[in-house]
Formats: C-alpha cells, structure tokens, sequence
C-alpha cells in the first residue's frame, strides 16, 4: 500500500503567505493511498473539490517514488489541493488536519519519470494563467534530509511518495477551472505534466 508522506512549509515565500513559521526540520503529514489520483500517459487528470462552497487551494510540488534502497528512482510534478475551509476550523479547534489535507483523490499526480537531483522547475498555471513558477533550489530542507528524516523517525516502504512542499502562489480553484502543471529540467526539457479539469 502506497503511504504519501507530505511536507509543509519547505518554501519560505510559501510560509510567509500564508502566516506560518519555518520549521528547524522538515515536518510532515500523511497521506492514504486513497488520495492519490495517478495520471494517464498524456498527463490528464482530474481535480475534486468535493464542496462547491468549500475554498480550495492549488499547491504545486516536486513528487518522488522512492524504490527498493528506500532511495529516488522516479519522481513526477504533483498538485496537492487543501481544503482552506476545513483546514480552518481544525486549526482553531485544534483539530487534526485530516479533513482539509487528505480527503479522497486530494494528491494530483502527473507523469512519472526518472529521478534527476538537480534542480528543477514547477510551473502551475489556472486557465492558462501562471500562477505558480518556482524553482525546486528553493526548498528549505533537501530532498535527502527529507529522505533521512522520514527514515529515522517514522519508517518508509519500497513505493512510497515524498511529496517535497510548494512554492508560494497558491490560490483558490474552481468547478472548471483547467489547471496545468509542468515540471522543467535544467536543459528546458518538459519531464512531467499534469493536465486537469476541476470537477465536483
């Protein structure tokens, strides 16, 4: 069974807009197997909101498959989406976040493909406006202390994903809205997308 082990506040400009602190070591949430939704070959996918009178957010990130050594072997562009309006009412009833982050099919994901180290680009754009446009040099805390952190303190499995934090620039989806997603190498080669339409 596929765990997804997600972490938060990875981007500093992504902290500051939404009022949270950086933390001195990467700190996670996670998710079931339930909410990954798998993209086809050519990167089509879908994006549930669940409630049409529920805010939620687009979040773009660098996801990884990690293989037998508990290592990268694969990684593709994913949108995980947050539910503001349930993630707000646990936070000041300090509840478990549960409901905003990990409902069914919340974790998008694009097309998979060999694991790269180096630095890479992530683009989201909602109807054909960026909206997210980030490098992955960014990230506070490396993919290897990430790896190493979840390792020591909780355990992985062969299959899991690493979801690695989202740049700043989140905002607000819509029933029908089309959100694409591009992953860039450092030679400008497209090496993972995502193509989806928001439904409810």
């Amino acid at each position: 069974m596929v765990l997804s082990w997600a972490v938060f506040r990875n981007y500093a400009l992504h902290a500051e807009e939404i009022g949270g602190n950086i933390t001195d070591y990467p700190r996670f949430f996670l998710m079931p197997h339930s909410c990954n939704v798998e993209a086809e070959p050519d990167g089509s996918n879908i994006i549930r909101l669940a409630d049409p009178n529920d805010h939620v957010d687009h979040e773009v990130e660098m996801v990884i498959r990690l293989g037998e050594d508990l290592k990268p072997e694969a990684m593709c562009i994913g949108c995980d989406t947050t539910n503001r309006t349930r993630q707000g009412k646990a936070k000041v009833e300090s509840w478990p976040w549960l409901e905003g982050k990990a409902f069914v099919g919340s974790a998008v994901l694009g097309t998979w493909t060999e694991w790269d180290p180096r630095a890479m680009r992530l683009i989201l754009s909602v109807n054909g406006e960026v909206k997210q446009d980030s490098s992955t040099s960014e990230m506070i805390h490396s993919v290897n202390l990430l790896i190493e952190t979840l390792v020591n303190w909780y355990g992985l499995s062969p299959g899991d994903y690493v979801w690695t934090g989202t740049p700043h620039g989140v905002g607000r989806m819509f029933e029908g809205d089309v959100v694409e997603c591009r992953m860039i190498n450092l030679e400008g080669e497209e090496v993972s997308k995502i193509n989806a339409v928001c439904v409810i």
